[in-house]
């Protein structure tokens, strides 16, 4: 593998495998990297803010994300990643702090973050925990096995919980 020399001003795209270089060997802080490069607007804060960092030595240049002081900001100041229209910066927020956890770096307990996600967000976020669980090739079902074309929310799944409340 060659290393191309690269400055955080770079295109996106041309970020990924030293970001990926920096958290080379652990696959949960792949997966958090991953999930964070994969939320575009929580990466151009990210970057905004000085929370990715740029190393390099004569054989490779690597990123690094500051995951815990990017969330100490967050909740410090009550500053929520801006996020394109129709998403909230709770969900931003609630990316950053699955990525911590999962690289370790905060135990912020997940439970009700997971209520501040957005539906693409949860989606990145599922597959970032099966990722990270070493389901390296998994992929999230969105819609739990269920028919995307009929109506939201009526699906095997949604049926037999129907089911099951009925009977209680």
């Amino acid at each position: 593998m060659r290393n191309v020399r690269v400055e955080l001003s770079a295109d996106r795209e041309d970020l990924y495998e030293p970001l990926m270089r920096g958290a080379c060997t652990i696959a949960q802080v792949e997966a958090a990297y991953r999930l964070v490069f994969q939320v575009e607007p929580l990466w151009d804060w990210l970057l905004q803010r000085g929370f990715i960092e740029l190393s390099s030595d004569e054989r490779y240049d690597c990123l690094e994300i500051r995951l815990q002081a990017a969330l100490e900001h967050v909740r410090e100041k009550r500053e929520a990643p801006v996020l394109e229209a129709g998403s909230s910066g709770k969900s931003a927020g609630a990316v950053l702090t699955v990525a911590a956890n999962l690289a370790g770096k905060d135990n912020y307990s997940l439970r009700n973050t997971l209520y501040d996600l957005d539906e693409d967000h949860m989606r990145l976020v599922v597959e970032a925990m099966m990722y990270a669980a070493g389901y390296l090739d998994g992929s999230a079902d969105p819609w739990g096995n269920e028919d995307p074309s009929t109506e939201r929310g009526w699906g095997t799944n949604s049926r037999a919980r129907e089911e099951r409340l009925e009977e209680m």
